[in-house]
């Protein structure tokens, strides 16, 4: 007999720039779920830096550090939110079997924002410095390697076209959520 779902990864995926943050934390507070940020397990680390970035060692050292606490979170049965870009299929599939190693369901949330409007928006933070920049080359590596979620990877899409709240209060009814 199969264990039944005892809770769930949210995988975003998404252009930098595109608002993965924002609905990552909206996620979490509604929800009353974790959220494992990469930029801040850099920030923990200390090693990240606007102009030189980092060497690609060093970005493992931090994604083995962000699926350690994915999978913590999900042998502790708590729903979790990954908010990296997860631009790449191999690296949503390595997080579908984390989830399927707790048994955990996993569902991509695809921040479907034009890359005009994510580039807009990244040229903008530059003037604004709202958030840490993204470097040249690592957003074109993430444009390049782009490959968006199919629907057999259980898609839930947010196309900008809502505010972040509402979107996640209109897809997960209050039941789902936190009581006031």
């Amino acid at each position: 007999m199969t264990k039944p779902y005892l809770n769930t990864l949210y995988t975003l995926c998404g252009f930098p720039f595109t608002g993965k943050s924002t609905l990552a934390r909206e996620l979490e507070s509604w929800l009353g779920i974790k959220r494992v940020s990469i930029d801040e397990i850099n920030g923990e680390r200390g090693i990240w830096n606007d102009e030189t970035g980092m060497s690609a060692e060093e970005w493992e050292r931090t994604y083995q550090e962000a699926y350690r606490r994915i999978a913590t979170h999900l042998s502790q049965d708590v729903d979790v939110i990954d908010e990296s870009a997860n631009f790449t299929r191999e690296q949503r599939d390595r997080l579908r079997d984390i989830a399927e190693q707790h048994h955990a369901q996993a569902s991509v949330i695809f921040i479907d924002i034009p890359l005009s409007e994510a580039r807009r928006r990244w040229q903008a933070n530059r003037q604004i410095r709202a958030r840490a920049d993204v470097r040249d080359e690592d957003f074109a590596h993430v444009v390049d390697n782009f490959a968006p979620p199919t629907e057999d990877e259980h898609v839930l899409h947010y196309d900008g076209s809502l505010p972040p709240a509402e979107w996640v209060r209109h897809t997960f009814p209050k039941e789902k959520g936190l009581e006031s």
